[in-house]
């Protein structure tokens, strides 16, 4: 799939999984939450795994994200969301959420979603965190080896750069394969409603960021 069409897939994809978690947790029933989650999971595999087929035949034009705005473009890692920003949304919705109910959570009355996190939990998150972001410095460092090496191209051979953008796909698929790990390790530390309120939050992020951006050029 040409990689401005996925882009737009899936934007409409996140919209759709958006909708099916809102009505999951309108429910309140756990098991109706944790099948919403599941199916939001499962689109984001889907959705990678079209990526990882897209990456292999342009890693290049891939790379340069023509399927977004420029203030989406500048404010991505590798093509795509920094995997550790899952975790600082994450971090946000809970804070914001906690100091909202922090009366209630003072008289021991316990609301079950992202403000109402376990110490057990937030250990996790923190594990998760730490290999997310050790991680990232790994594949960044491998990305500035590739820019590095691009300086000794002279004169450039046809093998030569064949083997970097070889190199580069696989950059880029190292990144998202982090990406969905992190994003799935989040989900699996969570309890249904809680993995529900983050996965909206993310769906509201893209879109979110999207829209503006798609502004911000029209008002130009």
């Amino acid at each position: 799939m040409p990689a401005l069409q996925l882009g737009s897939v899936w934007l409409q994809q996140q919209r759709l999984l958006k909708d099916d978690l809102n009505t999951a947790r309108t429910t309140s029933n756990s098991n109706i939450m944790r099948d919403a989650v599941s199916r939001a999971m499962v689109r984001y595999e889907a959705y990678f795994r079209a990526r990882a087929e897209t990456v292999r035949a342009d890693p290049v034009r891939f790379y340069c994200e023509p399927w977004v705005t420029p203030l989406e473009r500048g404010t991505h890692w590798i093509a795509g969301w920094r995997p550790s920003a899952v975790i600082h949304l994450l971090y946000s919705e809970s804070g914001i959420r906690f100091q909202a109910q922090l009366e209630d959570l003072l008289l021991g009355i316990h609301s079950g979603d992202l403000g109402d996190l376990s110490p057990r939990q937030l250990g996790r998150v923190d594990e998760v965190q730490r290999r997310t972001i050790a991680e990232e410095g790994e594949i960044e460092d491998e990305l500035r080896e590739l820019q590095v090496g691009l300086g000794d191209l002279f004169p450039v051979t046809d093998a030569d750069l064949v083997e970097k953008i070889r190199k580069m796909e696989e950059i880029i698929r190292r990144a998202d394969g982090l990406r969905m790990r992190t994003l799935k390790d989040v989900v699996d530390i969570l309890e249904p409603a809680q993995a529900v309120d983050i996965l909206v939050a993310a769906a509201d992020l893209e879109i979110g960021m999207r829209e503006i951006g798609m502004c911000w050029e029209r008002s130009r």
